[in-house]
């Protein structure tokens, strides 16, 4: 009825203006959250989709248990979803629409079920619908016991050739839901703001987005862009991930992965810190989250009590945490480097995790150079001589060695050393070397 007569009957009535284009995303993002059980999905007149779960119902328990299963996803995903099953894509629409739920498994079981069907509910032309109402037919079954050609005459013989994909007469190919690459969704806040729970909260509806994308894709990420728009239209960007980002990524990363089970809640907590931190030049209006995902994802299972494990055991996730609290810079590690020289065979990284998964062979590297001591001395310390042998806190006993190093001569940093592993009297490990050019003696390391 027009507007204005509804409001007379109803005062309280509520009008939203109808947009097909929020509807066609969110049956996307529908679509894709429905990956997670079929690899199969396809959307129909732009309100419904189409599972074929035949493949999947061993791996989630039987029909009932998936059925269960995707209807309460929905529920919780704020939607309320007509559920039906046929052994054809065009019957279990029919179903759905005519508000039958009972599965149909069978061929047989499918013509009793189709029979009784309304033509109204199979989504034709009004005037089609009214043709065959002066006509007596009011049902699916009445159709199919029309002459077939008649009916193609008078109905087109694209009415006939539904009538025969729903009963299994005729393919009914169906264009597939193509799961995207990279992932992007926006949230509008209800009003501007800085609050922090606030935006936290927005956040977390879009990274539960985000997992779910990963869930049908059995994806993970490696970072993610978390945008706040002020209302300039200014952005302010965050990135949150395996490394210390600064800025969009220009190439593949390397490095941890953050899946739909474990990750998520680092990433909030991450977003928590350095929202925290984080001094806003204006309110924010949307909030949007950005990502790549990356189908080499690494899957460590669960524990005995069945907590999901991380794959480096929770050591990215302290990384990222600390460099939310303390900064990116302020967060370094470790990487070997194929150089002799002590002082020169090491060099800070920003990532260290992502430095050890690029190099197939730094775990050699550590074990060639198990000898020697984490703790090197910022500048080799000179030592005393004591009957031309080295002393520090007393006499030293040379223990092993010595171990020749002559390098640098192409660089201006030319050594001749022998290094030796020495012990002191109050039982103190140390690594010691003589200049071969001055014979001085020096101490280079302190082992642990």
């Amino acid at each position: 009825m027009p507007v204005n007569s509804a409001l007379v009957l109803a005062p309280g009535l509520v009008i939203e203006s109808r947009s097909a284009q929020l509807e066609a995303a969110s049956l996307t993002r529908l679509a894709i959250w429905a990956a997670q059980f079929t690899p199969t999905v396809s959307s129909s007149a732009g309100n419904a989709l189409m599972l074929e779960i035949q493949g999947s119902l061993r791996l989630f328990g039987g029909l009932e248990a998936l059925q269960t299963r995707v209807a309460e996803g929905l529920g919780a995903l704020g939607h309320e979803a007509r559920i039906a099953c046929a052994p054809t894509a065009r019957a279990a629409l029919w179903l759905a629409r005519a508000g039958i739920h009972r599965p149909v498994r069978t061929i047989p079981e499918l013509r009793q079920a189709l029979a009784g069907i309304h033509v109204r509910h199979l989504a034709w032309p009004e005037r089609t619908v009214q043709a065959l109402l002066q006509m007596g037919v009011t049902t699916v079954g009445d159709c199919v016991r029309l002459p077939r050609e008649g009916f193609a005459r008078r109905l087109g013989p694209g009415r006939l050739r539904q009538l025969d994909q729903a009963y299994g007469r005729h393919p009914d190919p169906r264009q597939l839901h193509v799961l995207p690459v990279r992932f992007s969704a926006g949230l509008e806040l209800p009003m501007e703001t800085t609050v922090v729970s606030v935006l936290l909260d927005g956040f977390n509806q879009l990274f539960q987005r985000l997992r779910q994308s990963l869930e049908a894709r059995q994806a993970s990420v490696r970072s993610v862009r978390c945008v706040l728009t002020h209302p300039d239209g200014q952005e302010t960007d965050l990135y949150l991930g395996a490394g210390p980002t600064t800025g969009p990524t220009t190439g593949p990363t390397t490095g941890p992965t953050t899946g739909p089970t474990t990750g998520m809640g680092v990433l909030s907590g991450l977003l928590r810190l350095r929202l925290e931190a984080l001094t806003l030049p204006a309110p924010v209006t949307d909030l949007a989250v950005q990502a790549d995902l990356d189908s080499r994802q690494v899957l460590a299972g669960t524990d005995l009590l069945g907590k999901d494990l991380q794959p480096d055991g929770g050591l990215h996730a302290l990384l990222e945490r600390l460099r939310a609290r303390l900064g990116g810079q302020a967060v370094q590690g470790l990487a070997l480097r194929a150089e002799h020289r002590p002082e020169s065979a090491w060099r800070a990284v920003l990532d260290p995790l992502a430095e050890f998964g690029s190099q197939g062979g730094a775990s050699e590297a550590c074990i060639v150079v198990r000898s020697r001591p984490l703790w090197l001395l910022p500048v080799p310390e000179s030592l005393g001589v004591i009957n031309g042998l080295p002393a520090w806190h007393g006499l030293l006993a040379l223990e092993r060695g010595p171990e020749r190093i002559e390098s640098g001569w192409w660089d201006g940093g030319d050594v001749r050393r022998d290094y030796y592993r020495a012990s002191n009297p109050q039982g103190a490990m140390l690594w010691v070397y003589t200049d071969l050019r001055t014979h001085a003696w020096y101490l280079q390391g302190i082992f642990g």
